[in-house]
């Protein structure tokens, strides 16, 4: 039988990490500062809190220390532009970035420099990732720092789901939403007309199909379409259709012989392999490439993504002579309920527990204001902020410059409608029982069923009977 189940990270990581902070150094590079006028409202925050209001910034704001700060996002993706804001508000704090790599071995690497006191704040991104920092103690408990700071989750981040034994360990400040990126020279050589507002994945095929060029010998020199090149993508239908839990029956069992999973899996299958109308997910996991590559050299005509502007952006190493449009993600019928058409939660930023404690007031400092006023600038990378006091409005002037040069290079009123659409339906994973491994199961035998190793069917059903397995060991 094939199993892969991802191991938890070894018991050796429990004992190596201290409950609370503990004495380090680090080595890692400096962003240099620049201005920004958001730190003139936080401090006007400061200035005028009253009690029971939340405190974001501190009441001394000449705190001087180090912050080592991880994410995978480097300083010309909005990072130095978030640490210059930030030291508007504390000009004493230096904050050294690192950038690490989001993959299997670029998290690895960060667990081990967490464990070795090598890092202050670490940005996570996707939860299985962060469920096993939050189970091996990885991160420090917040709840009572918070709690005295009168910070509601709810209220700022729109969720208290992402808690772990009911204690805070990070802040849900980064999200994401999915879209269906398309060039518009395409859809317009196809005579597609206006972009959607609303369609389901029979009417998103279609338009794939008619824009999918072919040779005379039936080669394709563009894919109408392509899926993100996460394996996982596949799940997003299960939230788009239920907004919670997309791998996990009410009853707390696997949902991988939910009629909507099987028929996801199958739509992607046919789609790459038969129709060949969408790019192939082998062929990104096995050359390693993804999505914003393919479809920024025209390699695709339209790619569902979620991080696609942070490239289109980047006009250097993707120079592109049309303009993108954005349409929602698509529903499997007419006039459902979309999940997945707001920014839902997708990264979380925490303390490490073997942070250097001689910092640690500049280090909780640079935590709460990097998730708050200073999490707009995930935008630059391609992600959203969650916070509740982001100026939605102010982004496409912060990511472009302006109006007039985003619309060099984007549809601006989509953009605003669907990629930055926080009035819009969101998911929430509330149920985590042996997280990570039901989400590499599933990982291995979707891809099982890509290559044609297994049947879609055959690989559902083992991959229900192995998944409900570790969750009954787990519980």
């Amino acid at each position: 039988m094939k199993k892969v189940i991802a191991s938890l990270l070894a018991a050796a990581m429990l004992t190596a990490v201290a409950a609370g902070c503990s004495s380090n150094g680090g080595t890692s590079s400096s962003a240099s500062p620049e201005v920004s006028s958001a730190a003139e409202s936080a401090q006007n925050e400061s200035n005028s809190q009253e009690s029971g209001e939340p405190k974001l910034i501190e009441d001394d704001t000449s705190l001087s220390g180090t912050v080592r700060f991880w994410i995978p996002f480097a300083g010309d993706q909005g990072m130095d532009d978030l640490i210059a804001e930030f030291n508007e508000t504390y000009p004493n704090i230096e904050v050294k970035l690192t950038t690490y790599s989001n993959n299997t071995d670029g998290n690895t690497a960060v667990n081990t420099s967490m464990m070795s006191g090598e890092i202050d704040v670490l940005w996570s991104f996707e939860l299985h990732n962060t469920y096993k920092r939050w189970e091996n103690n990885m991160y420090m408990d917040l709840s009572d720092k918070i709690a005295s700071d009168n910070i509601d989750l709810v209220e700022n981040w729109g969720t208290d789901d992402y808690t772990y034994d009911g204690k805070i360990y990070t802040l849900p400040a980064g999200g994401r939403s999915f879209y269906v990126a398309i060039n518009m020279d395409r859809w317009e050589q196809a005579g597609l007309g206006e972009i959607p507002t609303e369609w389901t994945w029979d009417e998103y095929l279609e338009a794939c199909e008619k824009m999918t060029v072919k040779d005379a010998g039936g080669n394709v020199s563009v894919y109408g379409g392509s899926q993100y090149q996460a394996i996982n993508s596949v799940m997003n239908t299960m939230y788009q259709v239920y907004g919670k839990n997309a791998m996990y029956h009410e009853d707390g069992t696997s949902s991988f012989d939910d009629p909507v999973i099987l028929k996801a899996l199958n739509r992607e299958v046919k789609a790459e392999n038969v129709d060949q109308i969408w790019f192939p997910l082998t062929t990104y996991r096995s050359d390693n490439i993804q999505a914003q590559t393919t479809y920024l050299t025209e390699q695709i005509a339209t790619s569902v993504n979620t991080n696609l502007v942070r490239f289109i952006r980047d006009t250097e190493t993707y120079p592109v002579d049309f303009v993108t449009a954005f349409a929602p993600f698509p529903t499997e019928e007419e006039g459902q309920d979309n999940h997945m058409e707001g920014i839902s939660t997708f990264s979380h930023i925490g303390i490490a527990s073997n942070c250097d404690n001689e910092n640690f007031d500049a280090i909780y400092a640079f935590l709460k204001y990097a998730a708050t006023y200073g999490s707009k600038y995930l935008a630059m990378a391609g992600h959203m902020p969650t916070w509740s006091g982001t100026d939605a409005d102010a982004l496409v002037d912060m990511m472009f410059g302006s109006e007039e040069d985003a619309a060099k290079l984007i549809d601006v009123e989509s953009f605003k409608n669907v990629v930055c659409n926080y009035d819009g339906l969101t998911y929430v994973d509330t149920e985590t029982t042996a997280y990570s491994e039901v989400n590499s199961l599933m990982q291995e035998y979707v891809i099982y069923a890509h290559n044609g190793e297994m049947s879609v069917e055959d690989a559902l059903a083992e991959l229900k009977t192995e998944a409900d397995q570790v969750i009954a060991e787990a519980e």
